[in-house]
């Protein structure tokens, strides 16, 4: 794949044989702490991710020529090695490299959110959600639900109307090409 800036992607793995990534709540954490220290600003905007027990979601646009595939791989790479000494483990955590799909329709872009921002059922995992991180001062991109969504209430109010119909087929359709 091409990787061009500019672009809008979706990344997302999952545990090895769908093995937890995360066991603990620390492990959330730890994931968050190493993307907060990391200079996003050079490779990506981050939009929408959700953190999930076996699997993750991220919806970046690609702001530099930098490969967003750089970013991610460090990140994980950092969390595995401080992962595998935590659990007194070794290899690899996922089942293969990031996925990548390629954004190519605007008109996606809201139900991308939406469908990554539904993914955590539980209290719990919506703290690991970029829902929870729709203030000021935080790694994800507010522009873009300025933009897009004409502000982060209007977004909300169109998120609560997506889980009232959830129909997921058409979106992972186009996202994991079923």
């Amino acid at each position: 794949m091409i990787y061009e800036e500019g672009c809008y992607y979706h990344l997302y793995n999952r545990g090895c044989n769908k093995e937890l990534i995360f066991q603990k709540e620390t492990d959330y954490q730890k994931l968050i702490q190493i993307i907060k220290e990391l200079k996003i600003n050079e490779y990506l905007d981050i939009y929408a991710f959700s953190l999930m027990p076996n699997h993750y979601h991220f919806f970046v646009k690609q702001i530099s020529s930098k490969p967003v595939t750089n970013w991610i791989k460090y990140v994980f790479n950092r969390y595995v090695k401080k992962y595998n000494i935590k659990y007194d483990r070794k290899g690899t955590l996922f089942e293969s490299k990031v996925k990548v799909k390629f954004i190519d329709k605007l008109d996606y872009l809201g139900s991308i959110t939406h469908y990554i921002h539904n993914n955590p059922t539980s209290d719990f995992l919506k703290k690991y959600s970029s829902l929870n991180y729709l203030e000021k001062d935080t790694f994800v991109n507010l522009d873009f639900y300025n933009e897009f969504f004409g502000g982060i209430a209007h977004y909300l109010k169109q998120f609560v109307e997506y889980k009232k119909s959830v129909d997921n087929k058409k979106i992972e359709d186009y996202l994991f090409g079923k």
